[in-house]
């Protein structure tokens, strides 16, 4: 009996140690991806998974695909084909890499696309700021580029936004009339200076007309030009600026109905708010440092909460981010929709009429302009703008 006892022991104990030496198998995962989930998008539009794992997509509505690649221009990865509702297709990744795909009927026209992200490390799910020094009336800081963004603003008072292009070669600038995202008509504004560039649209004196805030990336000097409609009246210098910094956009930070400059820093990462009084520098801030990789591309009150947000950039991921903010400070951040290759958001605006800020997004290698319509940072819908002519854009080169 004790002989028993111990050769079970035994066998027990040598179960014990091989199953304690066993190796570790990491267990594959499926995630799942809808396919036409209100509207045309994928949901979510970035599926971030490990090596071995599958994504499984599964059609909510009729007439849509998962094929990888880029609108237009398909890699051959994977392809579901055009299915119907109630339709499933699952593909499985086994390295590591960004893999884009879209909508073959709506990828180009809608804006529907999605990305597939392999990584090995758990990544980060939305940018996050690093911490932000204590606030100084005037920043001090080193030299690099400003941000490109479109100037969109009611220039007419129909109700509808507006754009501003510009032509780098002659320095003009052009109105375009739209309605949502249809063309209505379009006039010559007012030819900048040499030297000088187009950073923002806002009624600065308050008269009801947009005007140009303008700024010199030499003499670091700001300018006001007043506008009434599409017509020059006169101008007037602003604040100069200190080196390093740009003027790059203008909102009402501080609730007193008079735009303000946003400011960056490229080399720093910083923002800074100056509050004016039209033309005037009545005292500044530091804003939110932006995580490296990332710039500010638009402001507007995505959350509805009565202040400006930011909207980010990513040229590198094609990712969008909201920062919201309560006034200058930094309360939290969240990913909105990843862009398809060629394509960068430059400002964002209510286009549909709905209370919620759009992008404004533009292909500077075709020319091509489309609105992408939000629900605060989800993706509803896309919809194609006019084409600019040769020479003319909506963003500084």
């Amino acid at each position: 009996m004790k002989t028993y006892l111990l050769r079970k022991a035994t066998i027990m104990m040598t179960i014990a140690v091989l199953l304690a030496l066993r190796p570790i198998v990491a267990m594959a995962a499926t995630v799942t991806v809808t396919v036409g989930d209100n509207g045309f998008r994928f949901s979510p539009a970035t599926a971030t998974i490990h090596p071995g794992d599958t994504v499984h997509w599964t059609w909510s509505s009729t007439g849509h695909s998962s094929t990888s690649g880029s609108p237009g221009t398909p890699n051959g990865l994977w392809d579901s084909g055009i299915l119907s509702q109630g339709a499933s297709f699952s593909h499985t990744f086994n390295s590591t890499g960004s893999f884009p795909y879209f909508c073959t009927p709506h990828g180009q026209c809608c804006g529907m696309v999605g990305m597939v992200v392999v990584s090995n490390s758990t990544p980060t799910p939305t940018p996050t700021p690093t911490a932000t020094p204590t606030p100084t009336a005037t920043p001090m800081p080193t030299t690099g580029p400003g941000t490109g963004k479109a100037a969109v603003a009611d220039v007419n008072r129909d109700g509808h936004p507006d754009w501003v292009l510009r032509n780098a070669s002659t320095r003009g600038t052009a109105f375009w009339f739209l309605n949502n995202n249809v063309f209505i008509s379009g006039t010559l504004g007012p030819t900048l200076p040499a030297g000088w560039t187009l950073r923002a649209q806002a009624d600065f004196n308050r008269d009801g007309h947009p005007d140009y805030a303008l700024f010199n990336s030499t003499t670091r000097q700001t300018a006001i030009w007043y506008l009434s409609g599409t017509t020059f009246a006169r101008g007037s210098l602003g604040p100069t600026l200190s080196s390093g910094w740009e003027l790059v956009m203008a909102a009402d930070f501080n609730g007193d109905g008079k735009p303000d400059y946003v400011l960056s820093n490229a080399s720093t990462r910083q923002t800074a708010i100056w509050h004016l009084s039209d033309n005037v520098f009545i005292s500044g801030t530091l804003g939110p440092m932006l995580p490296a990789g990332w710039s500010l591309r638009g402001l507007a009150d995505f959350n509805r909460d009565g202040h400006p947000d930011y909207a980010l950039f990513n040229s590198t991921t094609r990712q969008t981010a909201i920062w919201y903010l309560s006034g200058t400070n930094f309360i939290r951040g969240s990913l909105g929709p990843t862009l398809p290759n060629g394509w960068e958001v430059v400002a964002t605006a209510d286009f549909n009429g709905d209370g919620k800020p759009d992008y404004v997004l533009f292909n500077a290698g075709t020319r091509q302009t489309a609105i992408w319509y939000l629900n605060d940072n989800t993706f509803v819908s896309g919809v194609l703008g006019p084409t600019l002519p040769a020479a003319w854009s909506l963003i500084d080169p």
